[in-house]
């Protein structure tokens, strides 16, 4: 099975939530934005050397969206505007919609939402 893992899910695996791991044994990819959000916060809370770290691991996995998410992400986060989701939450989960593979995250937001799993 192949997933998505947006930054709730990287943040996670990052401070060794266990419940994350058997996903790692699957096939998962992630947004290169996904990255520079899962940087920031480890940079917040620990150190640049652990959010470097991290970066490097997860860069196998990591890619670019192709140019038409854009706009059908725009569409969803515009109908789902009291979420609050964010343009990453919303890029990376009309990605996973979009090629067919789960998305992986611990944000409750996306609870009623199709092709979601929710691990906390």
């Amino acid at each position: 099975m192949k997933y998505f893992l947006d930054t709730y899910a990287l943040i996670e695996i990052a401070k060794g939530n266990q419940k994350y791991q058997k996903y790692l044994e699957s096939d998962c990819v992630t947004l290169k934005d996904n990255l520079a959000e899962l940087f920031y916060f480890l940079l917040k809370k620990y150190n640049e050397k652990i959010a470097n770290l991290f970066i490097e691991k997860f860069s196998k996995i990591a890619i670019e969206f192709p140019i038409d998410i854009i706009s059908k992400a725009m569409i969803f986060k515009y109908k789902n505007s009291k979420s609050n989701f964010s343009y990453i939450d919303c890029f990376g989960y009309i990605y996973a919609i979009e090629t067919r593979i789960f998305f992986l995250t611990g944000d409750r937001a996306f609870t009623n939402f199709a092709n979601v799993e929710i691990v906390r």
